[in-house]
């Protein structure tokens, strides 16, 4: 394990892929179906996304590109403080024009063939890769619930909650604020009271994690956070032919499964199943890397799953799309 906390910016590679959640015991026992590599143990800056972001890039990285499928680093809108292009030369919004409004968040094959795109366009940079999974929510699960909304990043609401499909009566509400906030102080119902009482109070579920959970119980949840997981190392391997040098696969937190009645995850917990995460280290040499250089050469379709999700002119597209939405002013 590493000495103290990671600083991902203070380690050596050049590509970092940060899969969204990822427990380090989950990881460690799926990834070696998968790929190789030295793979160790490494203490996360942060219990969520929000804080491992803020803790990670305090500075200007301009030889980093970001592909980010996190709304919270993006480049169109400042969230919760932090705007992604005043930190990194350049980052790819694929939740903006990528994000599958069925499944509710970005699909593992839509982030790596973006990345194909962002190496092809920026050789001589490092690049981070953020995928959303294996966060919820969890792609072989049917759900009603079973997505989030489209990131809504005028107001930073952004992977929070579900849409809600009942209408729910005033005092039911209130009752449900004020039982939440007795349960936070007391702490009688762990992490996630707001989730317990509204199945208590006969309401929807509050997350896509929340539904799989209440359809499918700890088991179930926990298996469908595995598929998660198997689903996006899948699509990495298929990326990594076409990444050379220095490979680190990590996360920025981990994630509760029903450990002592918690759910999902919290900026500011020291918790042991949030900070420990995998730190993978995969090593091209130098015929690697030559094998990855033909092979681009070779690849003319190097990118052209996301060919122009990126360009200037749907740049503007997506600008358009947001604003009609009224994300943006």
């Amino acid at each position: 394990m590493h000495n103290g906390p990671t600083r991902v910016m203070e380690e050596k590679w050049d590509f970092l892929i940060v899969l969204d959640a990822c427990r380090y015991d989950y990881f460690e026992r799926i990834y070696p179906e998968y790929m190789e590599g030295d793979l160790s143990k490494a203490l996360s800056v942060g219990g969520g996304t929000v804080e491992w972001r803020d803790n990670s890039f305090p500075d200007v990285y301009d030889d980093v590109v970001y592909v980010s499928s996190n709304p919270y680093i993006n480049s169109l809108s400042r969230i919760k403080g932090f705007l992604g292009s005043e930190h990194f030369g350049r980052v790819y919004d694929v939740w903006a024009d990528g994000w599958d409004e069925k499944k509710g968040t970005v699909l593992p094959g839509t982030v790596s063939a973006a990345a194909r795109r962002a190496i092809a366009e920026n050789e001589n940079k490092r690049c981070i890769i953020h995928y959303l999974q294996p966060h919820a929510p969890y792609l072989g699960l049917d759900l009603e619930a079973r997505g989030f909304p489209v990131p809504d990043v005028r107001d930073g609401r952004v992977l929070a909650g579900v849409a809600e499909t009942e209408d729910v009566p005033a005092w039911k509400r209130s009752l449900l604020d004020l039982l939440t906030r007795i349960s936070y102080k007391t702490g009688l119902l762990g992490e996630n009271p707001a989730w317990k009482l509204r199945q208590y109070l006969g309401m929807a579920p509050a997350s896509p994690m929340d539904a799989a959970r209440r359809t499918g119980g700890d088991a179930g949840l926990r298996a469908a956070y595995e598929d998660n997981l198997r689903r996006v190392l899948k699509d990495i391997a298929g990326l990594l032919p076409y990444l050379s040098g220095r490979i680190v696969i990590t996360a920025d937190h981990g994630e509760w499964l029903g450990e002592n009645g918690s759910y999902s995850h919290r900026g500011g917990s020291q918790s042991p199943i949030l900070r420990e995460v995998p730190w993978l280290v995969i090593e091209k040499g130098a015929a690697e890397r030559k094998a990855v250089a033909e092979r681009k050469a070779a690849d003319g379709s190097v990118g052209e799953a996301a060919a122009g999700a990126y360009s200037d002119v749907d740049r503007k597209k997506i600008e358009e799309r947001l604003r009609g939405l009224g994300y943006i002013e």
